[in-house]
């Protein structure tokens, strides 16, 4: 109780520290580019930020990790991008797994053996670089790796920096945590109250760390701890900044209709927003593609990104008339206006696409930036463009597709009904609850944040290595191994074989290089990606075997 009270305040102050910073940098860039001969000046901050970025993301860096659809493993830098996929890959860092047992290093140790303050500073400038300097994109992801390094750094060894003393010794010993299972409690309070900061509402901030890091699978006494740490910063947020409003603030909501035309509107509002998501994870696959791909170098893909963003920018600008921040920066003025009416038709279509090309063009090129708050900007354009169509307030219509967002792009469905409700009152938990439904059915189990899965079907157990189970072919009936030579011949190990035992497997570790091989014999080897496929490849040409991985036989 006590460590998530002091995680919450500690990621508090930094936190709201970082978001009042970002809003001050930006709006005097505005001012800056405003008052220039030439809204052209725009790509000089743009561009800088990304250079500052592109150092930070070179300096001290480090990898986390995710496994794609196909079960490879890719890595990723931990501060350019979206932080809440670099925060689920550490988040889980402590959990037992091959790789770390491999490296010797495990538990508690495998998360202290990454970067914890000095990773919450790097992503604090690379994220007040890429905002405040106008590129597109959300506090929150990167606010969550911050809070989650913060936290996880609070309780870190550091034996050099300790006085020797035994009170000292003492009061370590109590604080410190040895159990992974405590060291999650503390990431996810961290987590937790980042958000908290960001939206002023402690439930859904809560549980959004517990929903992000497990989807379905809440742990309820984590629950109860994030949920101490966001109600910490909460309150904080109250007493010293008692005039700030939160991010989604609207004066006096609307109460939402009850007929029938209304809830139809509402079932063509989450299919809108389900089409966006689907068109928003195939422009960033194609984006992510081009800048890997085509540009090499990491500080050409930072530049690049940012010139990108500023012409898109400076193009939808010039086709509505309005300010730069249409399309650059966090959108929270634009979302604002959205909650109270003011977004015109073409202000909204031109918005809507602006945004989902300078976001991506953000990311994808290595900003540090989030997608969260661009999914509830891109959600409100859809809510605008629907409700002039309508005959309703776009208040009606705007908030049930911030829901939708929420659900539709980033899988959050709890969060976004606590969201909703917390923020804009139960009148609209109704609305909530049907296009909750709809985009969950059009959008499940899709999320845009790669490290989220609820189940590993993964292959490699290394980057670039996979185990595999293979089934001996007739031709290998009465061979041994010293006789196949697998390891010459195709540069893979057999580690075990499988032997049947009435209804149950059980996996052999060392199968002697003198046994004869039996047709339908299950061998298990351990390879490079190439080199198993190669084995693969002529066990198909010879006797088209069955082959299956560890976890599809399981």
């Amino acid at each position: 109780m006590v460590a998530s009270i002091v995680v919450g305040a500690v990621v508090w102050a930094v936190v709201y520290a970082l978001k009042v910073a970002v809003h001050f940098v930006f709006e005097h860039v505005l001012d800056w580019t405003h008052h220039a001969a030439t809204p052209l000046v725009i790509l000089l901050p743009l561009v800088t930020g990304s250079l500052i970025t592109a150092l930070l993301a070179s300096w001290r860096a480090s990898n986390v990790y995710y496994r794609d659809e196909n079960g490879r493993v890719h890595a990723l830098n931990d501060i350019v991008g979206d932080g809440l996929e670099r925060t689920i890959a550490l988040y889980y860092a402590s959990e037992p797994a091959l790789d770390r047992a491999l490296y010797g290093v495990q538990g508690v140790r495998a998360r202290w053996e990454l970067p914890t303050f000095s990773l919450a500073l790097r992503k604090f400038i690379a994220t007040l670089a890429t905002l405040g300097s106008g590129g597109s994109g959300g506090l929150e992801a990167s606010v969550t790796l911050i809070g989650e390094s913060l936290a996880v750094g609070l309780f870190k060894p550091r034996s050099h920096l300790l006085p020797h003393r035994l009170w000292a010794l003492r009061l370590w010993r109590w604080w410190r945590m040895l159990d992974p299972d405590e060291l999650q409690t503390v990431q996810l309070s961290g987590v937790a109250a980042a958000v908290a900061t960001l939206v002023g509402a402690p439930l859904a901030g809560a549980f959004f760390a517990v929903e992000a890091m497990y989807r379905r699978r809440p742990v309820i006494e984590k629950f109860i701890y994030a949920l101490v740490a966001a109600l910490t910063a909460f309150f904080l947020g109250r007493l010293l900044t008692p005039h700030a409003h939160p991010f989604l603030h609207v004066g006096q909501a609307l109460t939402p209709p009850s007929h029938w035309r209304y809830y139809l509107f509402l079932v063509v509002l989450a299919v809108l927003v389900a089409l966006v998501d689907f068109y928003q994870r195939r422009l960033r696959s194609a984006m992510s593609d081009f800048f890997r791909n085509r540009i090499g170098l990491s500080w050409r893909r930072h530049v690049f990104g940012a010139l990108l963003t500023g012409f898109i920018g400076l193009l939808a600008a010039r086709l509505t008339g309005e300010p730069l921040d249409l399309t650059l920066g966090t959108g929270d003025r634009i979302v604002a206006e959205a909650l109270a009416g003011q977004v015109t038709l073409q202000v909204a279509i031109v918005a809507l696409i602006g945004k989902l090309l300078t976001t991506m063009s953000t990311i994808t090129s290595g900003g540090s930036a989030g997608m969260l708050i661009p999914s509830i900007y891109l959600g409100s354009m859809v809510g605008v463009i629907l409700a002039h169509g309508s005959g309703y307030p776009a208040v009606v219509l705007v908030v049930p597709s911030i829901t939708a967002s929420l659900v539709s792009l980033i899988n959050i469905p709890v969060t976004a009904l606590l969201m909703t409700v917390e923020i804009f009152g139960a009148g609209y938990l109704l609305p909530a609850l049907v296009v909750l439904v709809i985009t969950l059915l059009l959008s499940h189990p899709t999320s845009v944040y790669r490290t989220q899965r609820e189940r590993d079907e993964s292959r490699e157990i290394l980057p670039g290595y996979t185990v595999r189970r293979i089934v001996a072919p007739p031709a290998w009936e009465g061979l041994t191994l010293r006789d196949l030579n697998l390891r010459v011949r195709y540069d893979v190990n057999v580690v075990g074989y499988i032997i049947q035992n009435g209804q149950t497997q059980q996996l052999v570790p060392h199968m002697p290089a003198t046994q004869p091989l039996r047709a339908g014999d299950r061998l298990v080897v351990l390879g490079s990606n190439e080199a198993i496929g190669r084995l693969l490849a002529d066990l198909l040409d010879a006797s088209q075997p069955q082959t299956e991985t560890l976890e599809e036989r399981a």
